[in-house]
């Protein structure tokens, strides 16, 4: 895979100036030799389940923004009355007999038949669309994180009047995981000082909304976290800053306008999250230095610079080219990356001198808003974080190359084929012996060594949705009780 500041390559040279790169020639590098071509194929393949734009998808959900169904309507059940029932598959074979549902840690599956696509790279991504549709918050989840947002900034209020209480990141954007932090920020005229973190840490415990309060006042932005009492969401509190509000207002315009942005960050997003590498505090990956990231390579991408292929259609591969890209390819010690102007890298040899040693060895992303900020100066763990993407990169395409001699991209050779599975995935009847049809013992997942849902995450989700059914804050704040939303989209 071709990348801008990959290797320590003698042969690749870096205008000055944050011009782009040169792009290393074909062969160049040991590890992949360009971005796979995609070619064009007059066969009908079988279409990928995803919304499209400006189009609703098959089970309602608004396309690529802003929250999804209820929690109860997810893939693995349907909910009526209390009780759930076994939806109907479109895809299910009757003569096959029935299937008995997604491997362990694998629920966004469902009762789809992933095994009758037309080829591996079609199963890949439309498991992957699965994945994002089945963590992306629902419309019950996001109205519980405004109810939770209204109480903060009640609370906040009693102790300073004269604050502002705004909430800014991935909650204006819908881009936040079942479990992250909850990002809000208090303004006011003459500022705060770490007296204020220690006395609003104490006013939160005192009013009975908070649980594990920490104040972290050494950090480069002092936070007050702490997890709503009610629900268990994480709530971040920072002071007088405005560039988060600043960089979500631009995360809403870019997934507007790049599709595919908004899938690759919720997937990314969640590989982070369950790596442990997503709090900048310990040296991991922020969210935004995460868009950016995404944004960059989307932008340097050539077969999507030069419009070969679709990037909604191609997930599945653009996911494993994001991990090959950054897990083994990038010159960290070289190399940063802007997605000013449409995307270049840039030398850090012609960073600013005082950032020019510190990042010696740590990612570099410039901050689009700020050109002086280096939105990734703080992640230190980037050892870490290059070795997980390289370990994930390495078991999706050990998955493909043990599972299917056909070729893991979309070729007219494979985009045709059909992929069978062996013997061991299915018996000849059920555990009672009465189908005298072929079922499947369980489902195969493209994506399950990389990519599984623990059981604490679906816990929470589960609380959240009881929350909402029970009409705890609509009783707070004098609301109507109502048990399913029927909310527009941001």
């Amino acid at each position: 895979m071709a990348a801008a500041g990959t290797g320590s390559n003698p042969d690749m040279e870096i205008e000055n100036d944050n011009k782009p790169i040169n792009h290393p020639k074909k062969n160049e590098f040991d590890l992949g030799a360009d971005f796979i071509a995609f070619e064009d194929s007059d066969d009908e393949d079988e279409p990928i389940n995803h919304p499209k734009k400006n189009e609703p998808s098959k089970t309602g959900r608004p396309p690529h923004k802003g929250a999804t169904n209820s929690y109860f309507d997810r893939p693995t059940t349907e909910f009526h009355g209390g009780k759930r029932r076994r939806p109907v598959d479109e895809d299910e074979d009757p003569d096959e007999g029935p299937m008995t549902g997604p491997p362990p840690g694998c629920p966004w599956m469902g009762h789809r038949n992933y095994s009758k696509m037309a080829s591996v790279p079609i199963m890949l991504t439309q498991e992957l669309w699965d994945f994002v549709d089945y963590i992306s918050p629902t419309k019950e989840e996001h109205q519980i994180r405004e109810y939770v947002v209204r109480l903060v900034r009640k609370t906040v209020k009693d102790l300073w009047s004269n604050a502002d209480v705004v909430v800014f990141g991935s909650f204006d954007t819908m881009l936040y995981l079942p479990t992250s932090d909850l990002d809000i920020v208090l303004l006011r005229d003459g500022g705060f000082n770490k007296l204020d973190l220690n006395r609003l840490a104490s006013h939160l415990r005192r009013s009975g909304i908070a649980n594990e309060v920490t104040v972290i006042s050494k950090a480069k932005v002092p936070l007050v976290k702490f997890k709503e009492s009610i629900t268990g969401i994480p709530v971040d509190i920072s002071f007088n800053l405005t560039n988060g509000i600043d960089s979500g207002s631009s995360h809403l315009n870019l997934h507007h306008e790049i599709p595919a942005l908004r899938p690759l960050t919720m997937l990314v997003k969640y590989f982070l999250m369950i790596k442990n590498h997503n709090e900048v505090y310990k040296g991991g990956i922020g969210s935004y230095t995460t868009v950016i990231m995404i944004l960059s390579f989307l932008q340097m991408h050539p077969q999507i610079q030069v419009g070969n292929i679709d990037p909604m259609d191609n997930l599945g591969v653009l996911l494993i080219e994001f991990f090959e890209l950054y897990g083994l390819c990038f010159n960290y010690t070289r190399v940063g990356l802007t997605v000013r102007d449409n995307g270049s890298y840039f030398e850090k040899k012609d960073m600013p001198t005082n950032h020019r040693q510190a990042q010696k060895l740590l990612l570099s992303c410039i901050d689009p808003n700020d050109p002086t900020n280096d939105t990734a100066k703080g992640s230190y763990s980037l050892q870490r974080f290059e070795k997980s993407l390289r370990v994930a990169y390495g078991a999706l395409t050990q998955r493909y190359k043990t599972g299917t001699e056909n070729s893991l991209w979309m070729t007219r050779e494979c985009r045709g084929s059909h992929v069978q599975f062996d013997d061991r995935n299915r018996v000849a009847a059920d555990s009672k012996q009465k189908s005298s049809g072929v079922h499947r013992s369980t489902q195969v997942s493209l994506i399950k060594e990389v990519y599984q849902v623990p059981m604490h995450i679906i816990r929470h989700r589960q609380k959240i949705a009881k929350v909402f059914l029970d009409g705890t804050y609509q009783v707070m704040f004098g609301d109507p009780i109502v048990h399913s939303l029927d909310l527009k989209t941001v």
